[in-house]
């Protein structure tokens, strides 16, 4: 079970980190987007498809 969430979240992350880059709001080499959380990095996400939400 820990390795399939483990799997899942390194998944998510993956999405909405090529997300992210695909925006022009990060760059592929910018170490920083890789230490962001899972939750963060879905905040950010949700902000750029609807800055209107916060």
């Amino acid at each position: 079970m820990r390795n399939h969430l483990r799997e899942a979240v390194d998944s998510m992350k993956k999405y909405y980190i090529q997300k992210l880059i695909d925006a022009g709001v990060y760059s592929k080499a910018d170490p920083e987007l890789y230490t962001i959380t899972l939750t963060e990095l879905e905040m950010i996400v949700n902000n750029i498809e609807d800055p209107k939400s916060t």
